[in-house]
């Protein structure tokens, strides 16, 4: 049974200083029919455990949620009435009983992090672990994926890390150009070979080469940011993903105003300390940035110098990749 308290809105300010959604937001459909999607902040218990809401939508024409363990920020789809709970509800509201959660402390974490132009958010995770989270950004392109870094990947950690864990930034542009990488990486998924937070990273991911960094990317004037994250989210839905509480940032550029925006729609903003193609060297910890659509490949190639060079640690289990969603905390 599930048990619901929340609240279910298609326009309404969230948190403290307002955000407007301007919505329901509709996007075409890719594999399921995703619409009536909005951002809606509860709590449900769901098999005997707590849970809060983050959105709700129809798939296929029938009522779902996303949902978020506050612990473990494991996000899951779930089926839900079609009545609309009675109490609404702010982010702000549902995490007051749960400010010791790791959910609640991420999102601190990288709200405190809202200042830097660049890189804003959580950017460092397990400092005490011999290993690396890497994530792997799919901007939009024309080039293909570069599937030798998930083969390699499999080649050298799958032995001893099974699934092997990442990370995907992906823009809806990219889902929508690449429906056969997107396919081969699910199906890499199901085949429980690769474990993925999908992180959102905008749908457009508009980048101009002559507009200073304060009015690009998504800084840029007239961006519809309710679009860009709540489109890309329906994006992975509707090709039967499964969004994360993660954003990051295209081009890892922001403001503290976006970062507060960002956070309003209760995602964790997350960047980089080592972004590799910038020859930014990775630690104990790191979350390591590399591009995987076709149009980075010195970032590629360095990361799988990192692996040959740490291929006996990884075969004595001294060197692992970790789930970005255990290093936030």
């Amino acid at each position: 049974m599930i048990y619901w308290c929340g609240l279910t809105r298609t326009l309404g300010f969230l948190l403290a200083g307002g955000l407007l959604l301007a919505g329901p937001v509709t996007a075409q459909p890719v594999r399921s029919q995703v619409s009536d999607y909005r951002v809606s902040f509860g709590e449900v218990v769901y098999q005997n455990k707590p849970y809060l809401i983050l959105r709700r939508f129809r798939l296929d024409g029938q009522p779902h949620c996303l949902l978020v363990d506050s612990q473990t920020l494991t996000t899951l789809v779930v089926p839900t009435p079609a009545t609309p709970p009675a109490t609404d509800r702010t982010l702000a509201d549902v995490l007051r009983t749960r400010l010791a959660s790791t959910y609640s402390r991420a999102l601190t974490t990288a709200q405190l992090n809202a200042k830097p132009s660049q890189d804003a958010g959580i950017t460092h995770a397990l400092p005490a672990e011999n290993g690396v989270v890497l994530t792997i950004d799919l901007c939009p392109s024309r080039k293909p994926l570069d599937r030798v870094i998930f083969t390699k990947l499999l080649g050298v950690l799958g032995r001893t890390e099974t699934p092997v864990p990442l990370a995907l930034s992906v823009t809806g542009v990219w889902m929508r150009d690449h429906p056969d990488d997107l396919a081969w990486v699910r199906e890499q998924i199901n085949r429980g070979l690769l474990a993925v937070t999908w992180i959102n990273h905008s749908f457009n991911h508009r980048v101009s080469p002559t507009l200073p960094l304060n009015e690009n990317f998504l800084l840029e004037p007239g961006t519809n940011l309710t679009d860009e994250v709540l489109q890309t989210e329906m994006a992975l839905l509707a090709n039967g993903l499964t969004p994360s509480v993660f954003f990051r940032f295209p081009g890892l550029i922001s403001d503290e105003s976006l970062v507060g925006r960002i956070s309003a729609f209760g995602l964790i903003v997350v960047g980089s300390d080592a972004w590799l193609a910038k020859g930014q060297q990775p630690g104990r910890g790191s979350i390591v940035l590399i591009h995987g659509n076709g149009n980075e490949p010195v970032g590629v190639r360095d990361f799988l110098r990192l692996l040959r060079r740490h291929q006996a640690d990884i075969q004595n289990r001294d060197w692992l990749l970790y789930d970005l969603r255990t290093g936030v905390d």
